[in-house]
């Protein structure tokens, strides 16, 4: 820590620098003008010297005097908060409100006493260090808060996923349906809806095991999720070997071509198990521009009546309503 004396006299200066010591502030730093202060300070343009706590300035500094010193070393953010005192042997009102506009918060009359130096610089020190505690308390907490809003962030995210699979969850799927419908409704365009279920699952689990049932719900969430065509297309779990899909702005025609993609991909995937079967998914689609008269249940209803029409039909295949 450093205070900064700012004074062309030199029996001053020594005399400030005595008292101080005194006082047990050796560590001084003096400057004759305002202009030999900018450089230690590092103004302009050079380092902040971050040592000076406090600065006492003289209002009659050859060259720049010391009201526009101080009013210069305000202007500097890292400097805003160091106190200045001012010492002159002009306090009249004037000159004392002229140096408070200019940023300092107190003065010191010539000749400097040594009891009113001590109780003004101890003041000054003593206010200076409480703001650096409450501004280190303000970033302190304003990480706190960066850090709660980043976990609550995370915390939002994995309750949106579903565990086992990696995708969106039911919940997550609920939510955006509602934004999509709305803003589908808003702007009278097609939505379309993908129900897909996996055939044979309770058998392939049955036979292999539910580890490798659990494996087989990743890959075919995986396969589903790479057959989105856009960023708005979304896929989820809906529930068990189920899975849903909403694709804004997407007429029926769109909806049966990333069905048969879905159904394609996971096709590709040769999960074989016994008696030489392959898992594969039956998949239904619906689509509508929403009115007033629909809602999205109905449309969800319609797509799970596309399903049941698949896995009557044979499954393996995608129906459309």
């Amino acid at each position: 820590m450093s205070i900064l004396l700012v004074e062309d006299s030199e029996d001053i200066v020594a005399i400030l620098n005595r008292h101080l010591e005194k006082m047990g502030y050796k560590n001084t730093l003096n400057a004759a003008s305002a202009e030999l202060a900018f450089g230690i300070l590092g103004m302009p343009g050079g380092n902040i010297n971050k040592e000076v706590e406090l600065i006492l300035m003289d209002i009659g500094l050859p060259g720049l005097d010391g009201i526009e010193a101080c009013r210069k070393i305000k202007s500097y953010q890292w400097y805003y908060d160091i106190p200045i005192i001012m010492v002159t042997a002009d306090s009249s009102v004037t000159t004392l409100e002229n140096a408070f506009k200019a940023g300092a918060i107190d003065y010191l009359t010539k000749p400097v006493k040594m009891i009113e130096l001590r109780a003004r610089v101890g003041s000054a020190l003593k206010l200076k260090h409480e703001m650096d505690r409450r501004k280190a308390r303000e970033v302190e907490l304003e990480a706190m808060t960066r850090q709660l809003k980043e976990a609550n962030r995370i915390l939002t995210n994995l309750s949106y996923i579903d565990a086992l699979t990696g995708v969106a969850n039911r919940r997550y799927f609920d939510d955006y349906f509602e934004q999509e419908w709305k803003k589908a409704f808003r702007d009278h365009t097609f939505i379309s809806v993908i129900m897909v279920d996996i055939d044979f699952f309770k058998m392939f689990n049955d036979t292999e095991g539910h580890s490798a049932g659990d494996e087989c719900l990743r890959r075919i969430a995986g396969a589903l999720s790479d057959s989105m065509r856009r960023p708005g297309d979304f896929i989820a779990r809906y529930g068990g070997e189920e899975f849903i899909s909403v694709l804004p702005d997407t007429s029926i025609d769109g909806a049966a071509i990333i069905g048969e993609t879905m159904r394609t991909n996971v096709c590709s995937l040769n999960i074989g198990f016994a008696n030489s079967k392959t898992v594969t998914v039956s998949i239904g689609a619906a689509a509508t521009i929403p009115d007033k008269t629909m809602t999205i249940k109905w449309l969800i209803s319609e797509a799970n009546r596309a399903l049941f029409t698949a896995k009557k039909s044979g499954k393996n295949q995608v129906k459309v309503f």
